[in-house]
């Protein structure tokens, strides 16, 4: 006997060859369970077809030392200190330009935490790659350290004077100096919040899915302390990571992170620090995908 015919039948007819008198309202009652359960598998076909997910992860950020750090601002207050450059200098058209270099600056690494959610073209025909937009936070707190500077100095006299006797052709005088010292840095907290938006290419498997991903953003970096100030600059991400399938809509995931951006003029009204950020993340974390 065909159950499979004989069941459609009594949910969608009343042509059954036992169908009895007076169970009209039966058999819209099974209409209506018929319809419903067709929207229901419908609405499950086209949620497989698209993709978004959610999620949450935390980790630990390995931030690396500040390079090609510069603090032009405190070099400039030296400078000037130095030299005794004052307002008469200015009126006289004098000049006084500096460079202050430091050495690297040492982070603390610290923990991780973040959320994202993107989205996969599986509807478009490209369930392989994605978009996504996630956001995370740290510390990366500025060491207590003594640096080693590199300082060059140029003064410029316009006017000849004692200090100049010899005119020269363009009626000036020019002073250079490099000096180098050390310079004690107490410590100062540092926070990072980044936005970044990513693009994920990924093999589309239904356990493990391997996946990677390049992006950039707004990386917000503010600072309390001997160095205080805050700035928002442009940053760039490259990830790396692992998705395992525990179900159809959650899965774990492991990933590996690569930030970097240029910090510049952090504290205007004290140092006046520039620098290179990076650094090197690694979080685990949990997606739900609808």
């Amino acid at each position: 006997m065909d159950y499979g015919g004989e069941v459609f039948c009594r949910l969608v007819s009343d042509t059954c060859t036992d169908r009895q008198p007076g169970r009209g309202g039966v058999e819209l009652n099974r209409l209506v369970t018929f319809v419903v359960l067709l929207m229901v598998l419908l609405l499950q076909v086209e949620l497989a077809r698209s993709e978004w997910y959610l999620g949450g992860y935390g980790g630990y950020s390995a931030a690396q030392p500040l390079k090609d750090a510069t603090m032009n601002n405190y070099g400039q207050t030296f400078a000037v200190n130095r030299i005794g450059f004052n307002s008469t200098n200015i009126i006289n058209g004098d000049t006084l330009t500096q460079n202050f270099h430091t050495s690297d600056l040492s982070l603390k690494q610290s923990p991780l935490y973040g959320v994202k959610a993107g989205y996969f073209f599986k509807e478009e025909g490209f369930s392989w790659l994605g978009m996504e937009l996630e956001a995370f936070t740290t510390t990366p707190t500025i060491k207590t350290q003594t640096l080693t500077t590199d300082q060059d100095i140029t003064f410029v006299i316009k006017n000849v004077n004692p200090a100049c006797p010899l005119p020269t052709p363009n009626n000036a005088c020019t002073f250079q100096e490099n000096l180098q010292s050390t310079l004690p840095v107490t410590q100062s907290t540092l926070r990072l919040v980044t936005v970044l938006f990513n693009v994920v290419a990924r093999y589309p498997g239904t356990t493990f899915q391997p996946y990677v991903g390049v992006g950039g953003g707004a990386f917000h970096f503010s600072s309390s302390g001997q160095i205080d100030g805050r700035q928002v600059v442009p940053g760039l991400n490259a990830q790396l990571g692992l998705k395992v399938l525990a179900t159809e809509e959650w899965g774990l995931f492991v990933e590996g992170k690569y930030n970097y951006a240029t910090i510049t003029n952090l504290d205007p009204a004290g140092f006046g620090f520039s620098g290179v950020y990076s650094s090197f993340n690694a979080v685990a974390g949990v997606a739900y995908h609808f």
